[in-house]
């Protein structure tokens, strides 16, 4: 990602094509920052807000990870403002990494499904060793399979902190019950109703 020292105003920065934010963190003045438009958008594809990567400002490198990004609130796809926190090469992190399901489609139409139980896990290493994300795929999986915190398949110099026997996924089956349920209390209402106009027509009569 290249980073550029930002002088000019906000609004002048968004007219040219380009982003405004700002990096912090250790050890290290608050900087206000600018990128071309490409260049965070592909950042934010390749490293998320969990992976560290490297940047150059002012003839100098940094290690830095994604803290924070500001979209337009009426067009969401649209980056108005990005914030760089940096880290030291020996500083240790510990953040919350999300967890994508892969191979869903595999049960569609089926009566079986993957629920998340665990959707981030909690993760500590040192610059450079992160993960945008944990990716598990459960197209192979069958009913009553689950997917543990022991079970994840962890890159080196990444240490996790939650329980091993910690569930993140579980295969369950559908149950469509609530139509026949809805069917049978409604056929059982119109039954309550036709017996109760016949016993008011039957008092009725013997008036």
């Amino acid at each position: 990602m290249k980073l550029e020292l930002r002088t000019e105003k906000l609004n002048d920065i968004r007219k040219e094509n380009l982003v405004p934010g700002v990096m912090y963190g250790k050890s290290i003045e608050s900087t206000s920052v600018q990128a071309e438009k490409s260049e965070v958008l592909e950042a934010i594809k390749t490293y998320g807000k969990h992976k560290t990567f490297k940047v150059r400002v002012d003839g100098k490198y940094h290690h830095v990870y994604i803290k924070n990004i500001q979209s337009n609130i009426l067009n969401p796809h649209e980056i108005i403002h990005f914030d760089l926190h940096r880290v030291t090469p020996k500083e240790t992190m510990t953040t919350q990494i999300p967890v994508e399901l892969l191979g869903k489609e595999a049960f569609f139409n089926k009566t079986l499904y993957a629920e998340l139980v665990l959707s981030e896990i909690t993760a500590e290493y040192n610059p450079g060793s992160g993960v945008s994300s944990f990716d598990i795929d459960v197209s192979k999986l069958e009913l009553g399979d689950e997917i543990k915190v022991k079970d994840l398949k962890v890159p080196k110099g990444i240490t996790i902190k939650n329980d091993p026997d910690q569930i993140i996924v579980m295969m369950k089956e559908v149950h469509v019950v609530a139509e026949e349920e809805e069917k049978t209390t409604t056929e059982e209402l119109e039954d309550a109703l036709e017996a109760q106009q016949m016993d008011d027509l039957t008092t009725d009569t013997n008036r």
